[in-house]
């Protein structure tokens, strides 16, 4: 998958993600990709130090390391966004899990704020979470990208 490739699949699960209400997490990934990606780089430290205060004389090159930030490229943003899903769609088998635990088949969670009727969790919907998780393997493996 090239640059361009990567930049139109993260638009357009950007998109799919707005419209089934998981805005959350694709704001979470805007912010990262935002702050970029921290690097190290060497510049010659005479640029940034004041000569009077620090009391060295020009011409005299310090080369020393800096940390910075550079942008993620399209495929990177992308892998970043398909590791925030891989990370959402484990939340449901922790809940499959905690069932097991608990040996009950569902649990309701009961909301006091007027107009919720609260939150199932079952057991019998580790099927769709899997195929999801199949559909996300696949995603990736297109993607030419791979699993944090």
């Amino acid at each position: 998958m090239d640059e361009e490739e990567a930049k139109t699949a993260y638009g357009g699960i950007t998109d799919l993600l707005r419209k089934v209400g998981l805005d959350w997490v694709v704001e979470q990934v805007k912010e990262s990709n935002y702050l970029g990606k921290t690097v190290i780089t060497k510049a010659d430290a005479s640029e940034f130090i004041d000569d009077q205060v620090a009391g060295q004389r020009r011409g005299r090159r310090q080369m020393q390391d800096f940390v910075t930030t550079q942008p993620f490229s399209n495929i990177e943003r992308l892998n970043l966004l398909l590791d925030a899903i891989d990370r959402v769609m484990a939340l449901p088998q922790f809940a499959i899990d905690a069932l097991k635990i608990l040996e009950a088949k569902s649990v309701t969670f009961v909301s006091e704020r007027e107009g919720d009727d609260g939150h199932s969790l079952n057991s019998d919907s580790g099927e769709q979470q899997e195929a999801g998780r199949r559909r996300l393997r696949e995603l990736r493996q297109q993607a030419g990208v791979t699993a944090a």
